[in-house]
């Protein structure tokens, strides 16, 4: 099997009261073949990811629930086959 890279966002979600909850939210997007290639991803496109990638996570939450972006980098793929 070859190893890949994926695109990582991670996110705090605060509930419409103010409080951030204690569960953080994971997205893997984008593969790459070396990490090599998804860090120069992330050089090259991370203003954009940030603002879209923000606010595609916010338009998955329920009313009054707010995002924030805190993390973006790489990490290995996961293996889903062997679950």
């Amino acid at each position: 099997m070859i190893k890949t890279f994926m695109l990582l966002l991670a996110f705090t979600v605060t509930d419409p009261e103010g409080f951030e909850k204690d569960e953080k939210v994971h997205i893997l997007s984008q593969h790459f073949n070396t990490e090599y290639e998804c860090k120069e991803f992330v050089g090259t496109w991370e203003g954009l990811i940030r603002s879209r990638g923000l606010s595609s996570a916010q338009n998955m939450l329920a009313d009054g629930y707010k995002i924030s972006l805190t993390h973006i980098g790489c990490t290995m793929a996961p293996d889903l086959d062997n679950k």
